[in-house]
């Protein structure tokens, strides 16, 4: 096992060497001047001064060197263009844990909904409520999150008043995005639980402790809800990392202060130390993800962990 993690850790800092790569050239090459915004009406001298402040005054490929051997030996993203003073690693510090609050909730929402109506429908095939979780996941993957949000802006604040439409710090602003945030990941997580239970509903082992004469509830808990788990495990994985840049959509709908925010509004100011920063720490998230993802399936599946340690 400590072979196989080591093996995928370099797998791990090769592939973020590339990302971080490709995306220094993806955002120096996009059209659009960074420091516009910034310079204004200034002189022409101090737009000379505030671009060779941010190295733009350099060839790309100089600037790609500069910014890896700062990233590489101080972790450092860069400081932000368009917020004097601050840097990608500030607002990551300042930022992450809100988008990790909404994004938990809504993580654990999604999971134990998802996975309760998905071994409902699938221990309940062809019957009523089956028909009627299949028909709520199409419709709920079907729609986007945004418009989800529109609908519960509309009916919960507008119309109703029961919750604030905006704002941040007390519990009563968590209802809406966490709801909007929510709806599609329950639907998708029902989807694969139900069809993973339904596939471990024909193993021979089943069948077999149906046969021996096993309760119903003793064979659901010993042989079908963990298996059915496994395919659970590698949504949960990036999921996890997704708590971190949370909803990009939804937090600019709902005015949140949290990474998605400050990402959506740094891709539209053209600010672009910022966008590369926080592209590369979610990627950090999205790949630790996996590596994480990979050491679980060990755990809930002793097969998967013997065939690794055979390689």
């Amino acid at each position: 096992m400590l072979r196989f993690i080591g093996k995928r850790l370099v797998y791990a800092i090769i592939t973020l060497f590339l990302i971080a790569t490709a995306t220094f050239f993806l955002v120096a090459g996009a059209p659009g001047d960074p420091i516009a915004a910034k310079v204004g009406q200034m002189p022409e001298q101090a737009q000379e001064i505030i671009s060779a402040k941010y190295g733009l005054d350099k060839p790309v490929f100089e600037r790609y060197l500069i910014y890896m051997k700062r990233l590489i030996t101080t972790g450092d993203f860069g400081e932000s263009i368009i917020y004097t003073g601050k840097s990608a690693n500030d607002v990551i510090k300042e930022n992450t844990l809100i988008s990790a609050k909404i994004g938990l909730i809504a993580l654990v929402f999604q999971i134990t909904i998802g996975i309760c109506l998905g071994m409902i429908s699938a221990l309940n095939r062809g019957k009523p409520v089956d028909n009627i979780i299949r028909v709520l996941v199409v419709l709920a993957i079907c729609i986007p999150s945004f418009v989800f949000a529109a609908l519960l802006q509309y009916f919960l604040a507008f119309k109703w008043k029961l919750v604030p439409v905006f704002g941040w710090g007390e519990l009563k602003h968590y209802i809406l995005p966490v709801t909007a945030y929510a709806l599609g990941g329950i639907a998708s997580y029902t989807k694969y639980m139900r069809n993973s239970t339904l596939s471990v509903l024909s193993e021979d082992y089943v069948i077999t402790a149906k046969a021996k004469g096993c309760s119903k509830g003793r064979v659901v808990r010993k042989h079908i809800f963990r298996n059915s788990l496994i395919p659970i495990i590698t949504m949960i994985g990036p999921a996890v990392a997704g708590i971190f840049a949370g909803s990009f959509v939804i937090e600019k709908m709902f005015s949140i202060p949290g990474l998605g925010f400050y990402y959506m509004k740094s891709v539209s100011d053209n600010d672009y130390t910022m966008v590369i920063g926080l592209t590369i720490f979610f990627a950090m998230l999205f790949v630790a993800s996996l590596i994480i993802v990979d050491i679980l399936y060990g755990f809930v599946d002793p097969r998967i962990r013997v065939a690794k340690g055979r390689k």
